[in-house]
């Protein structure tokens, strides 16, 4: 609850934690910002018939898309240390609506790599660092409740998009579906804006879990914010843990990309109507709701290491279904079974995060992260292509998918226990620097 001092945006007074207004703000943006490029599946069928295009030259838009978004994540997490997430955010809704628009008119497949694969990947890395980062500001404790609301709207913006933007297109045109989702999805996030502010000082309060006695952060000069962003990065990326982070982000969404991106063109390749085949992709994406929010919970309360090791292995082994399922109902049950494990194998990051290096400003180090889970979904968008094109069937791609989750397990065993944090001396090595703010 608020104390006497603390409002909230405008000078609400809300009877729950403004940590609480800031994640659903979060969650929205997280759905809508990451709907569209993990509802990608969906498209490359309607491409092929309808503009005669290549699966190969579609889905290089997707890899341009993840490129981008993995090559800007260190630069969106620096500006948002700096800057503060609210102003990356709104860059990120700019690109967004601007992507979207595009692709709405899209007649040659170049059009289709700038609308989506640059825009929809500028939008990806200003909405992904600044949002994760900003919920582990709000939460002192329970932050893998936080965090699992968030990550659960993650997963279930695809299960709706991919029906909606499905059916859109069957029913009305291509460019209704994404004008739809440009207009009325970017005035939504203009308007939720108005109410997301970064951090607990900025309306006077503190983070969601923080003792009684303790008051707002002291606000300090933009100098001192540089030198701790900095201390923070040098000595959280000089640990052999965080560089195996970047390496886990990237094998767990290679794996999954490959799934994401071409279980669709499989379904349809044993027989399925598209829509049918989408109802896969929304299905998969729904079941993952679930333990996108409860893997965080479960790494908050019992360490994340090996609840994110389980998560990798149930995401990698029931890809091996896919050289069987020839029905509907068989493409069915694998999006149940392989929901449950795509949606623990990413959600637990900040958890494990905070667990590892403990509060600090990390942005700027979590980009790090995102640009190995960007270029993860990259290399999965091609390398399930080009296995495509090079045996003409999808054997080498299940396997590449099944492989690379279970190395990414391997690599989550291997660091060091959750118990203690890594680095709990950073501080000590920021200059002494005036508290005041400029």
């Amino acid at each position: 609850m608020f104390n006497g001092k603390n409002i909230g945006a405008f000078g609400l007074r809300p009877s729950i934690h403004y940590a609480w207004v800031v994640i659903f703000i979060a969650a929205f943006m997280h759905m809508a910002g990451g709907s569209i490029r993990q509802a990608f599946g969906v498209l490359i069928v309607p491409l092929q018939e309808d503009m005669g295009w290549n699966p190969a030259t579609i889905t290089l838009a997707y890899a341009l898309a993840s490129i981008t978004g993995a090559l800007l994540a260190p630069l969106s997490g620096i500006c948002t240390d700096i800057y503060g997430a609210r102003k990356v955010i709104m860059v990120g809704i700019a690109a967004f609506i601007a992507g979207a628009l595009m692709t709405g008119v899209v007649s040659e497949v170049w059009h289709l790599w700038i609308s989506y694969g640059l825009f929809l990947g500028l939008a990806q890395a200003c909405f992904n660092v600044p949002i994760i980062t900003t919920a582990t500001t709000w939460f002192r404790t329970h932050l893998g409740y936080g965090v699992g609301f968030l990550q659960a709207s993650h997963g279930l913006g695809p299960a709706i998009m991919a029906i909606l933007i499905s059916s859109l297109i069957t029913g009305a045109s291509w460019k209704t579906a994404f004008w739809s989702v440009a207009i009325i999805g970017g005035i939504i996030m203009v308007v939720l804006m108005a109410f997301f502010r970064n951090r607990p000082s900025d309306i006077g309060t503190t983070a969601f879990g923080a003792p009684a006695s303790e008051g707002p952060a002291p606000e300090r000069n933009r100098a001192h914010e540089r030198l701790r962003v900095k201390a923070f990065r040098t000595s959280m990326q000089s640990t052999s843990t965080f560089w195996k982070l970047v390496s886990i982000h990237f094998l767990g969404c290679t794996s999954h990309a490959i799934v994401i991106i071409y279980v669709i063109p499989i379904a349809v390749l044993a027989g399925m109507e598209e829509v049918a085949a989408a109802g896969v992709l929304s299905t998969l994406a729904l079941v993952s709701v679930s333990t996108r929010f409860l893997t965080p919970v479960i790494s908050d309360y019992i360490g994340a290491r090996g609840t994110m090791a389980t998560a990798f292995i149930w995401q990698g082994l029931p890809v091996l279904l896919l050289f069987w399922a020839q029905e509907p109902w068989q493409f069915y049950m694998f999006a149940v079974i392989f929901g449950i494990g795509y949606g623990g194998e990413g959600s637990a990051f900040p958890v494990i995060n905070r667990q590892y290096f403990g509060r600090g400003p990390m942005g700027s180090s979590f980009g790090w992260q995102q640009f190995g889970a960007g270029s993860g979904m990259a290399m999965g968008a091609w390398i399930g292509g080009a296995l495509f094109w090079l045996f003409d069937s999808y054997t080498a791609t299940i396997l590449v998918s099944t492989a690379t989750s279970l190395v990414g397990a391997f690599v989550i065993m291997s660091m060091e226990p959750t118990g203690r944090i890594l680095i709990p001396d950073w501080e000590d090595t920021v200059p002494t620097a005036p508290a005041a703010a400029d």
